[in-house]
Parts: C-alpha cells; structure tokens; sequence
C-alpha cells in the first residue's frame, strides 16, 4: 500500500492551521467537501509525528518502511474515528 501526498490546499476558517485546530474543526464539520478539506489536512499534519514513532521503533527486527505504513494507517484510523 502507498501513500500518497495530496496538495496541500489551506483552510483559513481553522484558527493557527494546528494539527489539533485541524481536528477540533473537522468534529464540528458537517459531512461533505470541507469536512472532508479537514481530515485530509489533519492527516497530513500528523503524519511526522508517525514518522517519528515508526522511525523510534526501527531496527528491532521490523523493516522501517513497514512501520511507518503501519503508523500511517493507524493515524487514518485514529483520525476517522475522532469524536
């Protein structure tokens, strides 16, 4: 499975654009378009923190590249389940 980056398109309604302003509006969005905007852009804003996680994981006996795949899923999960 491959991740793609997606453009990067701002949200100027967000207050600071920060991954957690990001999150707190996509809760409070209606579903469509915008709310859709948001869980991308959340996304894409916590995705070095996965990184990061996956790359203090390597080298115990798991590829690198499978732990940053299985952290990116596992971020999708956690975003689309937020409440």
């Amino acid at each position: 499975m491959t991740v793609t980056e997606a453009p990067h398109q701002p949200v100027h309604s967000v207050a600071g654009n920060s991954a957690s302003d990001l999150l707190a509006a996509m809760a409070t969005a209606s579903p469509g378009r915008h709310r859709d905007r948001l869980r991308a852009q959340a996304i894409e804003a916590w995705l070095p923190l996965a990184r990061h996680l996956a790359h203090r994981y390597s080298g115990r006996g798991e590829p690198t590249d499978d732990l940053i795949q299985t952290a990116t899923v596992g971020l999708i999960k956690a975003v689309d389940k937020f409440d």
